[in-house]
Parts: structure tokens; sequence; C-alpha cells
């Protein structure tokens, strides 16, 4: 599965970022420290919009496809890698989140809002998900 862009995904990064920014607007501090947690806010705006929403970064989830021996993964750098399905994978009736566990203790997440992919396809892979048979 190759996920599209998310209309939702994106919706939820710029609010929750630009909520942490009017809370930035409030605290009562030097405006030195207010500057640096903009900096920081505005740089975790970014990380989220290139790893998750248009994965361009060389560790992010391109492409995953389960198997019975597990899954193959597509990173941002064209890599291909094998994982299996972590036990902290959330399976929800308007997200799903699939982390998954690679060697030497690599770690990557897939999120998948409704609109990410084909509502069908979508419905299939919570379906396996549910009953644990989304290639371990």
């Amino acid at each position: 599965m190759r996920p599209r862009l998310s209309r939702r995904l994106a919706a939820f990064v710029v609010l929750t970022h630009a909520g942490a920014l009017v809370c930035l607007l409030a605290l009562p501090v030097a405006w030195t420290w207010q500057v640096a947690g903009f900096g920081l806010v505005a740089l975790s705006g970014l990380w989220q919009a290139w790893t998750h929403l248009w994965p361009r970064t060389p560790w992010a989830v391109r492409e995953a496809l389960g198997g019975e021996d597990g899954w193959e993964l597509t990173l941002g750098s064209g890599r291909r890698v094998q994982a299996s399905l972590a036990p902290s994978t959330y399976v929800g009736p308007r997200l799903v989140v699939l982390n998954f566990q690679g060697p030497a203790w690599r770690r990557w997440s897939l999120v998948l809002p409704p609109d990410a992919l084909d509502p069908d396809l979508l419905r299939r892979l919570r379906s396996r998900l549910r009953l644990g048979v989304a290639g371990r």
C-alpha cells in the first residue's frame, strides 16, 4: 500500500503546531525564549510534514507491503527493508498507526488517516490487523 497525501493529517499537523505557537505567545517569558520556542515548533512542523505528509526524509515510510513472513517497507531513500509489526500498532475507527520494528532496533511508523488510502483497502487492513493476521 502506498498512502496518498492526507488533508486530515495535514490539518492536524497545522492546527497542533499553530496551537503550540499561540501557547508560546501566552507564556510570561523573555522574548529570546519565545523566539527559540517558535524555532523549535517550526522545526517540529517541518519534521512531521516531511516524514508523514510528504515522505521526503530518507527514513520515512513511502510504501508498505504485508506478506506471510512480515512487511517490506520502501523508505524515502528508495531502500527496501524487512520489518515486523510492533505490538504498539494502533487500530482505531478513524486512524491506523502502523509501527514497525526492523533490524538493529530500527523503528518506523506509518500514519494512516481515513483519507490516505482507498476506503476498501483501509477496511481490509483494519480487519486483518484486528484478527492478528497482518504479517507479524
